[in-house]
């Protein structure tokens, strides 16, 4: 699979609204659920939250890549936001995130 066939212009948003973590996790989950990915919109947010809080998946260097595999994803994707001012994510250097990556994968994909 090819990550053009991942992350489409449906699954961006190029100037996030949110300030906080748990409000660019629910933006990007509302992307996908608009793009037509999930069958369900709060369990795969509750699957992120889940993955999140076993560790951060702020990575540093300004990027975040929350992932979870889940029952509520319809079809394998990748939604992408950016962050102008960058937020606080919980990253790993402790600097804001201005560039997230939010990969959303079958419960059965391998």
């Amino acid at each position: 699979m090819k990550i053009t066939q991942l992350l489409t212009e449906e699954t961006i948003i190029l100037n996030l609204d949110a300030t906080s973590k748990q409000q660019v996790l629910e933006e990007l989950t509302g992307q996908l659920e608009q793009a037509g990915k999930l069958v369900d919109r709060q369990a795969f947010l509750k699957d992120i939250l889940t993955r999140e809080n076993q560790s951060t998946t702020g990575i540093g260097e300004g990027i975040a890549i929350p992932h979870a595999k889940s029952v509520a994803v319809d079809a394998p994707a990748i939604a992408f936001g950016r962050s102008e001012h960058g937020l606080d994510y919980e990253s790993l250097d402790g600097q804001p995130a201005h560039l997230f990556f939010m990969i959303a994968a079958s419960e059965g994909a391998n």
